[in-house]
């Protein structure tokens, strides 16, 4: 009886070494080039990360990165629907039902894009009387300084959320607003694809305008609801130390070519 026992228990401990969880990270899936959809198939530099980085802990979790709108994946998490959404900026006032975050991923530089003739560069200092300048970003981001945030609560800024990049750029060439502000690689991403789908349009006018901030990207996970997903907080830790080795390779590969 003993002996059956002692069977037993290694039985179900073999089972649960072997219990593997599945884990989807909702992500934005119009971000060029960190993520976004190619002929139906999630990609992007943050996506390859966490794919390699999920890989080293496929033993435990087997990992759905699953594409949606960003403002959906932001209500998920809102709700306690969602586990987790890549990639987002620490905004810990703003979006308390996010935490913890994950390890930066990369450090991502906000840029304004403006038509010749509009700059945001002295907005702080320019006539409040004057016609505000329509400045777009994608719907849901929290990517203004406080000269901008500024400049909007003063009425020298209006503010328009469009769905995603190439929304916005191509109402930045058809000169429907003035300044358009995103990370500068997607933006440029998505000049090149405005360019080849649309070559009758002149991009010329389009000019980098200034920097508005620099803030790293990271897996976000929802803050509570650990009942719902009680593999949360070892999920975290293993995910975070698989990325830590799958971005110090990538560092190392940079430095060697």
């Amino acid at each position: 009886m003993v002996a059956f026992s002692i069977l037993l228990a290694l039985i179900t401990l073999s089972v649960q070494a072997k219990l593997q969880y599945r884990v989807t990270i909702l992500v934005d899936g119009s971000y060029p080039p960190y993520s976004y959809l190619e002929n139906g198939k999630l990609t992007g530099i943050y996506v390859d990360l966490v794919y390699q980085a999920a890989k080293l802990i496929d033993d435990k979790y087997s990992v759905e990165l699953q594409a949606v709108p960003w403002k959906r994946g932001l209500a998920a998490l809102e709700n306690g629907d969602g586990f987790a959404l890549l990639p987002p900026y620490k905004h810990i006032k703003r979006r308390p039902y996010i935490w913890p975050y994950s390890v930066p991923l990369q450090e991502e530089v906000v840029v304004a894009f403006c038509n010749r003739g509009a700059s945001l560069h002295d907005i702080e200092e320019s006539d409040t009387n004057a016609q505000p300048l329509n400045v777009g970003i994608n719907a849901g981001y929290v990517i203004l300084d406080e000269t901008l945030e500024k400049a909007i609560m003063q009425g020298k800024i209006r503010l328009w959320e469009n769905k995603d990049t190439y929304s916005n750029v191509l109402k930045l060439s058809k000169n429907r607003i003035d300044c358009y502000v995103n990370d500068r690689l997607s933006t440029l991403h998505g000049l090149e694809n405005v360019k080849f789908l649309h070559p009758e349009l002149d991009l010329s006018n389009i000019v980098e305008d200034r920097e508005v901030l620099r803030r790293t990207a990271h897996i976000g996970y929802v803050k509570d609801s650990i009942n719902k997903f009680p593999y949360k907080h070892d999920f975290i830790k293993q995910m975070d130390e698989a990325l830590l080795i799958v971005l110090a390779r990538k560092n190392a590969q940079t430095v060697h070519q």
